[in-house]
Formats: structure tokens, sequence, C-alpha cells
């Protein structure tokens, strides 16, 4: 009897067979009334096995948040995994094994730090390099992958969406299209696409006519980011491209999560992610009705802003649930990177990258970005004894922070330099403290930490563009989503080696403003310890950008 299959409106009758059936139940569904097996689209492999015409043929399907590949070789799978290190909590005897391996004497080694270790309280831990894969065997045989990550793998996939042709507003610079135009071919193949574009490129302008763009095509967008004066900007922009108020919707993430999860973000924060989520946590209500709109809606979009942050725990859950898992998803950042090799998970779960890549570089070259040179300055030596390990790092900043001469070197430095001025430390102490010396010695200068919160910190900015404020000493929340184009000098206080926070904190300059020819980062080169080390990593990161120029202060 032969077994009838309708594959992409084709009738077709084929030789039963069970081998046929099982093949026709990894991807087609039965119809019990037409008595016939019924699929949109036909697996490359069933077309070869069978006999079939290959044209149209696909190599998976999608559903929700995932691609569903028929099949991966070895080299694919791997090109979905990461290597990551994470910090393992051990007994004091695995602890002091791995630590006197290279002892002299290995027993006697092992006997002392057992004791101390017991005596004295220790929770050790060892660093562990583990591999994580993102695609994942299920138990239907097919290979299920993060729908972002697809484009990394090259494979004939059905089309996400049907958005039409996008048109370009006149006003756009022509990068903004070359960009626009790939992100919303990328959108229809897979329903992700980052967006790579340095400060002062025009992204929120170019968000905000992307999320136009979708409404226009039904869709409800959702701009969030986990700063609410970012998201507000991108549905500012929104607006003036015409979007309806009633489909474009500015929402943080901790607002979202806090919805969706029944949790706060700042409880569940990690990493590298959880001081800003910790700061920006709670700024907004919303109502239950657009929360399920965000959840439940048909037609859903999501654009993030600074979306370094997708593999955050939160970050990612939030996007997951967008539309059921159907939602297109747009990030948005200066740097799809992360400083704990989880890069992968940003394409994962907001889109691989589209080109062109706009780096600072590139808009300094072309004259829609104002010059960076930095100035390495020598500090004065502070620390009475260095250390190594996190307890090491902890002293170490301490001593820095409180060390009055090289409070006084930035002063100084504020006070010479074109204004107005910020100036960043990793210590909330410490940027209070700076903002105190920097009053005393003349200038009209503000602090601002993750405790000065929303109205308070806009009328802060908003007094710094008028001119009323010269000075602003800040935590490092500050490196990212700041938006002053009048900044003309920053001073790194206090600052660690993250890839992210270095490069978007020299960003924040580049924006153009009447009179500012070039703008100037001050970076403090001490004599030793981990600050010096991470200075020397930084000025490994500011050499990827050929146009921010690197001197020797005298």
């Amino acid at each position: 009897m032969p077994v009838r299959v309708e594959l992409q409106g084709r009738a077709l009758e084929l030789p039963f067979s069970r081998v046929l059936v099982d093949d026709l139940k990894r991807f087609a569904r039965f119809d019990p009334q037409a008595r016939a097996w019924r699929a949109d689209h036909v697996p490359c492999w069933f077309a070869g096995r069978w006999g079939l015409p290959r044209d149209g043929c696909v190599d998976g399907r999608w559903w929700r948040g995932h691609a569903y590949i028929y099949d991966l070789s070895g080299d694919e799978v791997r090109r979905t995994c990461y290597a990551v290190t994470r910090w393992r909590r051990v007994s004091c005897g695995e602890y002091c094994a791995e630590r006197c391996g290279d002892a002299w004497d290995p027993d006697a080694c092992e006997e002392r730090c057992g004791e101390r270790c017991e005596e004295e309280g220790w929770e050790p831990r060892v660093r562990v390099e583990e591999e994580v894969c993102l695609a994942r065997r299920t138990e239907r045989g097919d290979w299920q992958v993060p729908r972002g990550l697809a484009p990394l793998l090259g494979r004939r996939m059905p089309r996400f969406a049907e958005l039409g042709p996008p048109v370009f507003h006149p006003d756009l610079r022509d990068y903004q299209v070359d960009v626009l135009a790939s992100a919303w071919l990328q959108l229809e193949r897979c329903g992700a696409a980052t967006i790579q574009m340095a400060t002062g490129a025009g992204k929120s302008y170019l968000a905000g006519y992307l999320a136009g763009l979708l409404a226009e095509r039904g869709y409800r967008v959702f701009l969030t980011a986990l700063q609410l004066d970012l998201a507000l900007q991108l549905e500012d922009f929104a607006r003036r491209f015409g979007a309806p108020a009633d489909r474009v919707h500015a929402v943080t993430v901790q607002t979202l999560y806090r919805r969706l999860a029944g949790r706060s973000a700042a409880d569940d924060a990690e990493g590298e992610d959880a001081e800003i989520a910790r700061a920006y946590a709670d700024e907004q209500r919303v109502d239950d009705g657009l929360v399920r709109l965000f959840e439940e809606g048909e037609r859903v979009a999501v654009i993030m802003d600074e979306a370094h942050h997708v593999p955050a725990r939160t970050v990612r859950e939030v996007m997951g649930r967008a539309g059921g898992g159907w939602a297109l998803r747009v990030g948005l950042t200066a740097t799809p990177f992360r400083n704990d090799n989880r890069d992968l998970e940003i394409y994962a779960y907001a889109g691989t990258v589209v080109e062109p890549r706009i780096t600072s570089s590139f808009l300094i070259e072309r004259g829609y970005a104002v010059p960076v040179e930095i100035r390495v300055v020598r500090a004065p030596r502070c620390l009475s004894e260095t250390r190594g390990g996190a307890e090491g790092w902890a002293a170490e900043v301490g001593e820095l922070a409180e060390c009055e001469p090289r409070n006084r070197l930035i002063v100084e430095l504020a006070l010479r330099a074109e204004r107005p001025v910020l100036v960043v430390t990793s210590r909330v102490r410490h940027a209070e403290l700076l903002g105190g010396m920097l009053r005393e010695a003349g200038l009209r200068a503000e602090v601002v930490t993750g405790a000065v919160k929303g109205e308070t910190r806009r009328q802060i900015y908003n007094a710094l563009r008028e001119g009323r404020v010269e000075a602003i000493a800040a935590t490092t929340l500050a490196d990212e989503g700041l938006d002053l184009p009048p900044l003309r000098t920053l001073i790194v206080a206090l600052a660690g080696k993250s890839k992210t926070r270095t490069l978007q904190r020299v960003g924040r300059l580049v924006r153009p403003w009447p009179g500012k020819a070039l703008a100037v980062a001050y970076e403090l080169e001490d004599p030793a310890g981990f600050s010096r080390q991470h200075l020397h990593e930084r000025l490994g990161l500011y050499a990827t950008e050929p146009a921010w120029r690197v001197v020797r202060a005298l």
C-alpha cells in the first residue's frame, strides 16, 4: 500500500516501508482525515534518500528560540562550543594537593597548608576549565541549536520571517543603510541579528528607525535595556520616525524579569553584569496587559541596547520568553564580546553580528567622530606591598583609593584639562572622595554612583550639557550608555581590564560637539601591582582602534 505524502504542496505516493514512516515522523505530521503525511519543507537528507527533487530542500526547522538541524558534523558542533573558567569550592586536601604539586617537598607543603587551611577557616577554591557546547542532540536524533547561531553553521533553513523590502530614510548615513540592510536580511533568515556600532555612530537613531519599520509590518516592538534612560532614548527616536505609540514600548530588562520570573534581577544578577543590573533595578512600572503582550503576542520584536549583557541569566530569560520564543531579536552594542569568553552566547540569543561593523576608528577616519588621544601619566608610589590573588587586588584598590598624592594628581589633571571632565573609578567611596576634592579645588563637580537614581542622575547630566557642571566623578557604571557629547576629557582613576568597559569608557568622548577638535583620556601608570598590569592590558585594547593615539605624558 503506497504512503501518501504532501510535501511543499506537492502530492506524492511512495512505496510503504517502516523506514519511510520512521523518516517521515522526524519532520512531517500525519493528517488522519486525508490519510496523508504533510510538511511545509522537505529535509535535504530525506530528498536524497528517497529520490525526490532537492530544489527548495532544507537542513532543519525552526521552533521558538531554536533551530532543529537534522544532522551536524563534529566540526559544526565544535563551532557552538566555547571554553569557560569557573571557580569550584574544594576541600582543604584538594586545594593543598594542587597548590603544592610543584613544591620541593610536596608532602611537607601539603601538611603545612592543610593545617593552616583548617585552623584559619579558609574557603578554598580552584580554577576549573570547562567546555560549554550550545548544540544539543535531541531524543529524535536531530540537533537543537540556539536560533541566533544558525548563520554560523551555513545550513539551508526555511525563512524565519517574511518582512518585505525595507525602506531607507534619506537622512540615514551610508553605513547606516548598509547595516540596516544586513540586519533586515538576517531577521528574515533566522529572526535574530546583532548590530555593532561604536559610540557616535547613531546606534539609537538607527534602532528607532528599525522599530518604526517593524511596527509598520504589524510587529509590537519592545525597546529594552538595563538602563531606563537608554530604553526611553530608543523609544524617542522611534517616535520621531512616526512609530505608533500603541506598538512601540520602552521597558527595562529588570522590570520584565521581575514580572515574568517573579524575582528581582538585582538578586539574580551574576558576574560582570551584576553591577549594572543592581544599580538600575526596578526603575519602572508596567501594567499586566503589556507584560502578557510581551510574552504571548503573536508578532513581537525585541530591540535591546548594550546587548553584550545578553548572556546574563536574567537577560537571557527575558529574551527567550518574548513572543513565546518566536520574537524577532535585535541586539545593539559597541562591543559584541565579553571578558568571561561567553561571546557565543551573545550571538546565540541576540544573533550573530552583521556587516559592516562600525568601530570608533571607522567613524573618526570618516569625520563622524572626534579624534582621541590617550595620555599615560606616571602616578606616585602608593603601595606598601604587592600581594597576589583576589585579596591582594582588593587591598591594592583600597590603598590606591586612599592615596592622597595620587588623588591630588587626579585633581590637578582635571584642573588643567579641557572641560567638562569625567573621572571614573571602580569604587563608590573613591568617587565620593574625588568629588569632594574636585569641589574643594574650585570645580563645579557632582558625583554619580549606583545610589544616584533616575531623575537625579538625569538632572546632573543635563547640568553638564548646559555648562552648569564642569566635572563628574563616577563609578564605572558611567562606562556604558552615557550620552554626553560635550565631554572633552576622561580621567581613569581606577579600573580593571574589562574589554567591553575599556573600549566603551573611551567611547564616551568621541561624540562631536561645537568647538571640540580633540578628546583626551588620561591613564595613570602605577609603579607596580595589578593596576600596572591592568593598564598594560588596556593599552593593548586601545591598539585595536587605529585612530586612537596613545602618548606618554611628561
